[in-house]
């Protein structure tokens, strides 16, 4: 059988962009009530120092070594020291808004650095920037005189920002209000660019203010737009990005949503931008959800049905989702004193690892919106994530400034002196599966920089050699199949794989069109070929793909039904019951009597009842079909008996009725033991005389058996002494039958001849010893019951 397996040797890059080491400019967080994270050693740890309060909209910048340079709502600037910078006030966001401030550097300047603003519910104040010069006031900052320069008028309450495909220059991202119209902005060494490129595509965004909320995001990979709307037609439409001219095309629209108040809000992509998340709130029904979409599927409706609802919470409400540098998702929870986390958002459905209490503010508390960050920022920041144990995992560093030197430790001390490494672009080998904290050191341009990386190795699902699985006909001629019995119990109780099937091998590629029915799976053929792929859940790309056989196997061909009888009439009687003709030899077979649980090809029984036998062809019988592929026969056993004769009625003439009893299936014949047999139980025609009738059990029972006697007379006897006919005498009328009647004949002029007893030999024709002569003569024939019979018969001479 062959066996496919699927390899991955996967690249791992890092870049680092000519303004600077700049995945540490978002080591720092202020959002919510006075809440603050540090992420500066590789994981979140609270900051209690903030001074912004704000619903919503806030940003953070930090410096290359992750040191804070200065926050903003929107409307205020807190410089590092959480002073208002100097003139720092009266920008015009809003804190209501949904992302009311982005902080973007200017690229090829340590020192300059805009905040854009939106207003909310598409307010006097759309969209505008400000720009910060950290040469101001000491070194801590200040507000220059470019200040809430108008780019948008009015806005939704959405941007976002990505770097440009030379790795320089930044695309600021907004939406018109009352348009369908989206705006980029190219911010280069000499400034930002006014004039923005418009994309006039998807959703139309007007209507009531509160349509302008919702998030707005770029993938890292600076491939995809995604843009939420909120309250009326919630909805999240996905687009192509072009990092080079800013283009947004192909929209997706998600609408899967159970309600518009507030309905989809927050968005954030996962880090290796194949998983996208958006949270709702439910107001109506007090519950907050996130969905998960795999945007790696291949078509619009696999993208919406591969939604999976990986978190859902009562009586809170679940807002921003923000990528941060040690490559979670955190998810703001307002009036919590923690936030929410994704651990792994590269993995599909649970293997994400949410959890609703994710990290501690201290004594500060969350709301509803996070800092959002140039999202390109975390592409390389944990692409880490789809490597596989075994891989030659390689690392490269694409910049545009100079590095004079880089330290990687894989944080992997078992492989010794390979654990680091001081090549731009080295690889390694990982000695087991698990996970790891990178740590990269660069000096550059005097500078010393500390970066830290988490990366999960995961182990690859070893491809199996599976046994064909044997399913039976059903009365279409297919099959139903058990698939997961034909996979070993060791891999499917193996938490960390996923089993699923597929009936093409670039489905199962692709992982589209998966088997759902895998309980009870009908094939489409005699034989049929699925494809098994075993995914490792830590890793999407750690899998294996093997082949699976279907056969359907035919049922024996059995006599269903049949019938056998005991006699109650034999004390201690038994019959014999079997399994009927088969095609093949009994040795060929299982046999079960499911009420005895005998198996042998027949059986006695004494007792009334139905007994079915199960007959399995031994080649249909496998681990994964135990019960083989069997017919059932059911033969109802019934009892009878031999008949009781209780009359035989005979009427003048030649006809009788034989009237029985008993429990059994009767037939009759009359004279002969041997038959013919009759179904009726009445005889005609039959000659004056003594006679037996013989009653049978078709069920083989017995034969009962009676005489009877039919009264019949000679119409004409000739006394000629020949031997022949000498006498006359009533037929059937003998000691046994009517032994007491009386017969008497007379001449025709009714004068008595003679008086005959039943048992004589009969008149021989004379009178006093004298023969009449020819003629007619009369008789009459008097019964023990009374009853008279007359007739007249000849005398021949």
């Amino acid at each position: 059988m062959e066996t496919i397996f699927k390899y991955i040797n996967f690249s791992v890059f890092l870049f680092i962009t000519s303004f600077g080491l700049s995945q540490n400019q978002a080591s720092n967080w202020y959002f919510g009530q006075n809440a603050g994270l540090s992420f500066g050693l590789g994981y979140p740890a609270p900051l209690e120092n903030g001074q912004l309060v704000t619903e919503e909209g806030c940003s953070t910048i930090s410096d290359g070594q992750g040191n804070l340079l200065f926050y903003s709502d929107g409307i205020t600037v807190w410089n590092k020291n959480h002073q208002v910078m100097q003139n720092g006030t009266d920008l015009l966001g809003d804190e209501s808004s949904t992302q009311s401030a982005l902080i973007v550097p200017k690229p090829g300047s340590d020192n300059i650095y805009y905040i854009f603003t939106v207003d909310d519910r598409a307010g006097n104040g759309g969209l505008r920037f400000s720009e910060v010069n950290m040469l101001l006031n000491n070194g801590l900052g200040g507000v220059t005189s470019n200040k809430n320069i108008e780019l948008e008028n009015p806005s939704t309450e959405k941007i976002t920002a990505v770097e440009s495909s030379n790795g320089t220059d930044i695309w600021v991202i907004g939406h018109k209000w009352e348009s369908n119209e989206f705006v980029a902005f190219l911010v280069t060494d000499t400034g930002i660019n006014t004039s923005p490129i418009i994309s006039s595509i998807g959703s139309f965004h007007g209507g009531d203010g509160n349509n302008t909320i919702g998030y707005l995001k770029a993938s890292p990979d600076r491939s995809k737009i995604v843009s939420v709307k909120s309250y009326d037609n919630s909805e999240t439409q996905i687009f192509d990005f072009n990092a080079t001219t800013g283009i947004l095309s192909n929209p997706i629209t998600i609408s899967n949503y159970t309600s518009d108040n507030i309905g989809a809000y927050g968005c954030e992509f996962s880090p290796d931008s194949k998983l996208l998340y958006i949270s709702e709130i439910d107001l109506d029904n007090d519950v907050s959800k996130i969905h998960q979409y795999d945007l790696t599927q291949t078509s619009e409706n696999a993208i919406i049905n591969s939604d999976i609802i990986i978190a859902e919470e009562q009586n809170t409400n679940l807002g921003a989702l923000q990528q941060a540098v040690d490559g979670k998702i955190y998810i703001a929870i307002q009036n919590a004193n923690y936030l929410g986390v994704i651990s792994n958002p590269n993995e599909i459905g649970l293997n994400c690892n949410y959890q609703f209490f994710g990290v501690n503010l201290g004594t500060r508390t969350s709301r509803l919106g996070l800092p959002p960050f140039i999202q390109s920022y975390f592409f390389a920041t944990n692409i880490f994530n789809n490597t596989c144990f075994g891989d030659s995992t390689e690392f490269s560093i694409n910049t545009q400034t100079t590095i004079d030197n880089i330290l990687w430790d894989f944080g992997d001390p078992a492989s010794g002196s390979n654990n680091t490494a001081t090549e731009l672009n080295p690889t390694h080998v990982y000695t087991s599966p698990g996970e790891f904290l990178i740590t990269i050191t660069l000096e550059s341009e005097g500078q010393t920089q500390l970066i830290y990386r988490n990366i999960t190795i995961s182990e690859q699902p070893e491809p199996l050699d599976l046994d064909p699985l044997l399913g039976c006909e059903d009365s279409n001629g297919f099959a139903t199949f058990n698939l997961i019995s034909a996979i070993p119990d060791d891999i499917n109780s193996n938490p960390n794989i996923g089993v699923t099937f597929y009936e093409s091998l670039q489905d199962a590629e692709d992982r589209q069109n998966t088997i759902v029915s895998v309980n009870n799976f009908e094939n489409t053929s005699g034989l049929q070929t699925l494809y098994v792929r075993l995914q490792n859940i830590l890793s999407v790309d750690c899998y294996s793909i093997s082949e699976l056989e279907l056969i359907t196997a035919l049922r024996p061909i059995v006599e269903e039904f049949d019938t056998a009888f005991f006699c109650e009439n034999n004390p201690g009687d038994s019959v014999t019951i079997d399994v009927g003709p088969l095609e093949d030899n009994l040795t060929d077979y299982n046999f079960l009597w499911l009420e005895s649980q005998e198996t042998t090809p027949e059986i006695m029984v004494q007792s009334q009842g139905n007994y079915t036998v199960r007959i399995t062809p031994i080649s249909t019988i496998s681990a994964q079909n135990p019960d083989g592929c069997y017919a059932e026969r059911v033969v109802t056993v019934s009892s009878s008996s031999i008949a009781t004769i209780n009359n035989v009625v005979v009427n003048f003439g030649n006809t009788i009725t034989v009237f029985v009893s008993g429990i059994g299936d009767y037939e009759f014949a009359v004279d002969d033991i041997n038959g013919p047999y009759q179904d009726s139980s009445q005889f005609t025609n039959l000659e004056p005389g003594v006679h037996t009738v013989y009653v049978r059990d078709k069920n083989d029972c017995g034969i009962a058996e009676n005489q009877f006697s039919i009264i019949g007379f000679p119409k004409v006897f000739t006394p000629n002494g020949d031997g022949t006919n000498d006498v006359w005498q009533v037929k059937g009328l003998i000691a046994q039958f009517q032994p007491n009647a009386k017969i008497y004949i007379f001449n025709r002029y009714g004068k008595l001849m003679k008086e005959l007893l039943p048992t004589s030999v009969g008149w021989d024709g004379t009178f006093n010893g004298n023969p009449l002569p020819t003629g007619g003569y009369w008789f009459s024939v008097q019964l023990q019951d009374g009853s008279i019979y007359k007739d007249h018969f000849t005398l021949k001479r």
